[in-house]
């Protein structure tokens, strides 16, 4: 089993930026005679990516700021059976998070998702098996250090893109589970009459999901719904 603890960092912050003053004794000390050590913890984070290359940079960034300590990968053993420590972030692209949630669900609690999907669909399933952090590529440096904190602190950290999208899930409302399949015939440019037909209904019934679906996304013609879904990633 691997040993996952990890020691604080001390520092003065005060002390770095006070003007010095030499006493009598020639003893170099803060013109302030207050001293205040502040200690600032180093918290782990485990990289668990399928991408060498993107998980080394991480790995590069996260060591360079000296605020993380990053951690061995995991056997899987230790996935299987062991459990994690409280404070310990783990970073994984999405679908490596999405087998840890269903093979290992003690290592979510601090889930931090880092990826380019910005799907509706896969936002939303994500943040249901537990995600607590989802920031898309291209994010500043300081937000991805700032969304683990957060994470590690008990706190959600989400891009704002990923806000937007699930805001619009939310305010639109949940499609029922006939209405994704009505609207992924839809999607296949396919008319109520042939849409009756796969889904062995009548036509009138798929008239009424298809308006419902134009309700719940905001749209005035199927085409525009058609649209809206595939921009927002509602199927996934």
């Amino acid at each position: 089993m691997l040993d996952y603890r990890v020691s604080g960092v001390a520092f003065d912050s005060r002390v770095a930026d006070a003007p010095l003053s030499v006493g009598s004794d020639m003893d170099i000390t803060p013109a302030s005679s207050e001293r205040t050590t502040t200690t600032r913890a180093v918290l782990p984070v485990v990289i668990l990516y399928d991408d060498p290359v993107i998980a080394a940079g991480l790995a590069a960034v996260l060591r360079e700021h000296g605020s993380f300590q990053i951690m061995p990968t995991p056997e899987p053993g230790d996935l299987l059976y062991g459990a994690p420590p409280a404070d310990l972030v783990v970073l994984a692209d999405y679908e490596t998070a999405l087998r840890l949630a269903h093979t290992a669900s003690r290592w979510v609690k601090n889930m931090m998702i880092f990826t380019g999907c910005d799907s509706e669909a896969k936002i939303c399933r994500a943040i249901e098996t537990g995600a607590r952090g989802y920031l898309l590529h291209g994010i500043g440096l300081t937000e991805l250090f700032e969304g683990i904190r957060t994470i590690c602190s008990g706190g959600v950290a989400l891009s704002p893109k990923v806000t937007m999208r699930i805001t619009n899930h939310i305010r639109g409302g949940i499609l029922t589970a006939r209405e994704r399949s009505v609207l992924e015939q839809m999607m296949l440019g396919l008319s109520n009459k042939s849409i009756a037909q796969r889904l062995t209904v009548c036509v009138g019934t798929v008239k009424s999901h298809v308006k419902s679906i134009m309700v719940k996304l905001g749209a005035d013609s199927r085409t525009a719904a058609v649209v809206m879904a595939q921009s927002r990633g509602i199927l996934l």
